[in-house]
């Protein structure tokens, strides 16, 4: 399957990061890592998805800061940095098993 990237702006804040990567991830598509990009001269979060076969779902994926506790029933998928409400963020992607 392919990869394709989606731009989450910087001022967006976790939980509705969270809610534009469920949302993506609805159309077969599932998150695979995000690094802070520079887009219009604004830091913004570039965010790769792998394509999935048509009519799959991943399962629930959940994006904390990394000082927050792992969401029980999770196991860890990607950890880095994001643009969290303007603020450059170590975060935690979890997902469940």
């Amino acid at each position: 399957m392919s990869e394709f990237s989606r731009f989450i702006t910087g001022d967006t804040d976790l939980d509705q990061i969270n809610l534009q990567i469920a949302g993506q991830e609805a159309a077969a598509s599932q998150f695979k890592e995000s690094k802070i990009s520079v887009k219009d001269s604004q830091l913004i979060n570039e965010v790769t998805f792998e394509e999935l076969s048509a009519g799959t779902r991943p399962k629930r994926l959940k994006i904390v800061k990394h000082t927050e506790s792992q969401p029980p029933g999770t196991k860890k998928v990607w950890e880095g940095a994001m643009i969290v409400a303007g603020t450059n963020t170590d975060v935690i992607a979890y997902r469940t098993v």
